[in-house]
């Protein structure tokens, strides 16, 4: 392992709970999160010896790299998404998945909830983001950000009752 590696594998090393949290309100998956910060090593530890002294924050460099290979991973996504449903054909899909209007309705509120939940605070929108995509219990998220699963579940309350309020509002 060259020293630039080392020195990259010390740095995520050191950030990576915050790195991972970063990445996930991102990417709102954190299975995502772990292959963008396992990139974000590989991209790293492969530049040149020149760009490495180029570098004046390390820590602040790892997490630029970190959120323009999550932007890219979400691009991505976006267009394999878009290539998917122009190869869906209409004719074999059947009345249960044609149920347009009940997407759409999803579709809208998940982004009213979004834009509710942007409103918060930055560890607020992480906590979420971890407990909406469900791969995380309450006790992990707790643990992940070293807080009480109590805190956890008030936040997460918090942020309900934040997206009540504001959908009664409009």
């Amino acid at each position: 392992m060259s020293k630039f590696a080392i020195k990259w594998a010390n740095v995520i090393s050191d950030n990576k709970g915050k790195v991972l949290a970063y990445l996930n309100s991102i990417l709102k998956c954190p299975y995502l999160a772990e292959d963008a910060l396992q990139d974000t090593f590989i991209r790293l530890s492969s530049m040149s010896h020149t760009q490495n002294a180029q570098i004046n924050n390390a820590t602040s460099f790892c997490f630029q790299v970190a959120r323009n290979i999550a932007i890219d991973m979400l691009r991505k996504q976006s267009r394999e998404s878009l290539v998917a449903l122009e190869a869906t054909h209409v004719e074999y899909m059947s009345d249960k998945d044609s149920d347009i209007e009940n997407k759409v309705e999803s579709a809208q509120l998940n982004r009213r909830m979004d834009s509710t939940i942007r409103k918060l605070s930055t560890r607020h929108q992480n906590i979420i983001s971890f407990y909406r995509s469900g791969r995380l219990k309450q006790k992990e998220i707790a643990k992940l950000y070293k807080i009480s699963p109590t805190l956890v579940n008030f936040m997460i309350k918090e942020a309900v009752h934040s997206c009540q309020k504001e959908f009664l509002a409009h």
